[in-house]
């Protein structure tokens, strides 16, 4: 073994790194950025989970307010916000998204007895599961503690149990109690991937097109300009679609999860997205020299998509500040357009789907007018 040899590569490679400044900023200070918007993130990103509380026990002669109990009870708690409501405002803010649930609170006549039985109809929004079980959770733990310390106490009944003293209806607007957590990532990670992998394939390939040559003896031939950035455009953009589809197909095919939309307009938004990436790849490759560089892009463009866009925390949970950086971000309405596609059934009429694929449209157009100047930067 001779050292030598070995420390003159490891000089070599020293060199290499002290003459590609960029790559060696890119080293440090990326990584450094990344962390703290992490950390960042996870610290200052806040449950958001609010129910509302539509008391309609008035009616009964006893002193004893259910509602008043339960939005004690989960105030004590503290893991989801209650507020009592009047039924049609309730049902308005589950509408806008406002509150995650409704507990509807009625006493009904029990057959053979004069004990009136607290009827309970909790409605949940469901598309997220793991919020409709938190809300189920601390729904079920006020009854419980309203049944035993409350209900039954001050009706003078406390040797009846909880069971007998509460009868609780779970329903969902969207979604079920089938619906998992796979549900409810399939659309973020659908559209994720397809962006993530996409820039991938489209910046490598046309940097591997301009480091070849390829673009040079393009210009040699009698082709106008146009038509080469046409060309590129829907070469790199046709493998990019086969490659969202088949990333459609393995989520529903063998993933098998649940969804409501059409998926020929969950391939339309995924299509749009892709276009978008492919533009964008195209016009972030000018910038590198070779492959090692084209990677250093993905924690700089792709990293802050993946952690503000609601593919890991929902939008409304993260700061203010960071709620602006990330209705700046392309990859966030495409989400929301494929969850409300996927989740909740909507079409292409509907607000919530036509807004964000109008807006994807707009990002798409600006990428192409980035990529058209730069191949045609290329060419000339």
């Amino acid at each position: 073994m001779s050292w030598a040899r070995i420390a003159a590569i490891f000089l070599r490679i020293v060199q290499q790194f002290r003459r590609d400044r960029r790559t060696l900023a890119l080293m440090f200070t990326v990584p450094v950025l990344v962390t703290l918007l992490v950390g960042y993130v996870v610290r200052s990103s806040e449950a958001s989970l609010s129910v509302a509380v539509v008391d309609e026990t008035s009616a009964s002669t006893s002193s004893f307010s259910a509602g008043a109990e339960l939005l004690t009870a989960l105030d004590q708690a503290g893991s989801v916000r209650a507020e009592g409501l009047p039924r049609s405002e309730a049902q308005q803010r589950l509408d806008d998204g406002d509150v995650q649930g409704i507990v509807y609170l009625n006493y009904a006549a029990q057959a053979g007895t004069a004990v009136p039985k607290l009827e309970v109809e909790l409605v949940l929004e469901g598309t997220n599961p793991q919020d409709s079980g938190a809300i189920v959770r601390a729904v079920q733990r006020g009854l419980l503690q309203v049944a035993v310390t409350g209900l039954g106490v001050r009706l003078g009944l406390p040797e009846l149990s909880p069971q007998e003293l509460v009868t609780t209806q779970v329903s969902y607007v969207y979604g079920g109690p089938e619906f998992d957590f796979v549900d409810y990532e399939a659309p973020a990670l659908i559209g994720f991937f397809a962006f993530f992998f996409v820039f991938l394939l489209t910046a490598v390939s046309f940097l591997r097109e301009r480091s070849g040559g390829t673009l040079e003896r393009l210009m040699a031939a009698p082709i106008r300009r146009s038509e080469v950035v046409l060309g590129y455009m829907l070469g790199f953009g046709f493998f990019a679609l086969m490659q969202s589809l088949a990333i459609l197909m393995a989520a529903v095919l063998i993933l098998r999860i649940h969804y409501e939309g059409h998926l020929l307009l969950v391939f339309l938004v995924a299509g749009i997205i892709t276009v978008g990436s492919v533009n964008l790849g195209i016009f972030l490759s000018t910038f590198a020299r070779n492959e090692l560089q084209v990677i250093q892009f993905v924690p700089v463009v792709l990293v802050p998509q993946g952690l503000l866009s609601g593919v890991i925390w929902s939008v409304d949970s993260l700061p203010g500040w960071l709620q602006v950086i990330s209705h700046c971000l392309p990859l966030t309405y495409a989400i929301d357009a494929l969850r409300n596609t996927m989740i909740k059934g909507q079409g292409l009429a509907d607000s919530g789907v036509f807004t964000n694929v109008l807006v994807m449209v707009g990002f798409a157009a600006f990428f192409v007018l980035l990529a058209s100047g730069t191949v045609r930067q290329q060419v000339d």
